[in-house]
């Protein structure tokens, strides 16, 4: 058999068991730092194969899976793949409906991790027709984004030449793959700031210092940061997210908390937005004799996807499913995601991978399905192949 034949035999073959995995990480899912049985049923599969694995990376949930390749040592990629759930109630009738109340796979996590075994399990069936190794992290942690900045801290980046992973996307058709060179995804930081006046009467607001008032003119000034200091081709999104203060009607408040999110594709704006923040709440808090405690914490970096990992997964996609099923796309999401940690230590792409599912993800009704299975494992196993052959 030709190569091709070879790989979509190997996929076959796994396809049946694949998507009984999924069907049953679906019905069973678990929230960011609780992958536990998630975690013990990926490593019984690897057990099963034979696929050399560690567990409990960095003290959670991830697993790093191994596959040598049988020609002899070269290049290392990693393939990555996330298994935490989402605190939604799920509202989808399918046999293989969440059977934990409250919690459910509603950003595809099932599907990430299903495709990431199934191509483990290919490429070990194919392991004498490549050489180097690959490498499979199966993340924990991704919703909370504490996943991938454990697992590369406890070393699973060291020696890896290239890194992918796979995202199921509902605005395309099953078969279909989105692809973006440069700026994927953006950075996402929290802040936090809590704003200290002289609470009293409402009637008498003279006599206060009310930080009800100051929080107002701080919700609408940190916009001026986005529509008048920085570049309006620069997309930054400064969210106010959260705003409490009061006990009752007729009682100015002692104090009031925001807090909310920072997003940029751009380093070194994400890099000076601390700075131009606390500047302008130092300033309006001063004006209005309010004190203040501002806290900036860093989350995710943008995800930067490699020019020349994303030509290589164009490569094997247009041979795989033809040049009409891959979508380039225009323009990057403000989203954030946590796989650009890995992205900090070697060059890599976030592919989309079309499930048409006709609800947004994070919803209630959002399945990754069974479809898109088939052609993540075509495209992994087939880039990580010809990504070591290159």
């Amino acid at each position: 058999m030709s190569r091709f034949e070879t790989l979509h035999a190997s996929v076959a073959a796994v396809l049946p068991q694949i998507i009984a995995f999924r069907h049953d990480l679906h019905a069973h899912p678990e929230l960011s730092g609780s992958e536990e049985n998630t975690a013990r049923k990926v490593s019984e599969a690897l057990t099963a194969a034979g696929i050399s694995h560690e567990t409990k990376i960095g003290g959670m949930n991830g697993i790093v899976a191994t596959i040598q390749g049988g020609r002899g040592p070269g290049k290392t990629i990693a393939l990555r793949g996330d298994m935490d759930a989402l605190p939604i109630t799920e509202e989808n009738n399918v046999p293989y409906k969440s059977q934990n109340p409250g919690v459910m796979h509603a950003c595809g996590h099932d599907g990430h991790t299903a495709n990431l075994l199934g191509t483990a399990l290919v490429l070990n069936a194919l392991k004498d027709s490549f050489a180097g190794t690959v490498k499979f992290f199966f993340q924990p942690a991704e919703e909370t984004v504490s996943g991938a900045s454990t697992m590369v801290a406890a070393g699973c980046m060291e020696g890896v030449d290239a890194v992918l992973m796979l995202h199921g996307w509902p605005d395309f058709a099953p078969g279909t793959i989105g692809l973006r060179v440069g700026p994927a995804m953006a950075s996402s930081d929290s802040w936090r700031l809590t704003i200290h006046g002289e609470g009293g009467h409402a009637a008498y607001p003279h006599k206060t210092v009310d930080p009800v008032f100051v929080s107002a003119q701080l919700v609408t000034a940190l916009q001026s940061l986005v529509s008048r200091e920085l570049s309006p081709t620069e997309p930054v999104v400064v969210t106010v997210a959260m705003l409490h203060a009061g006990t009752a009607r007729n009682i100015i408040a002692e104090k009031a908390e925001l807090a909310g999110t920072v997003r940029t594709l751009n380093k070194a704006i994400r890099d000076s937005m601390p700075e131009r923040m606390e500047r302008i709440i130092k300033g309006i808090c001063d004006s209005f004799r309010a004190t203040y405690e501002f806290t900036f914490s860093p989350g995710t970096p943008p995800v930067i996807n490699d020019e020349s990992i994303v030509a290589l997964v164009r490569e094997v996609g247009e041979e795989l499913f033809g040049t009409e099923n891959l979508i380039t796309l225009k323009e990057p999401t403000m989203g954030a995601e946590d796989f650009s940690f890995y992205l900090e230590h070697a060059p890599g792409a976030m592919i989309r991978l079309g499930t048409g599912c006709p609800y947004l993800l994070h919803t209630p009704k959002y399945d990754f399905g069974d479809a898109p299975l088939e052609t993540g494992m075509l495209l992994m196993a087939e880039t990580a192949r010809r990504f070591l052959d290159s």
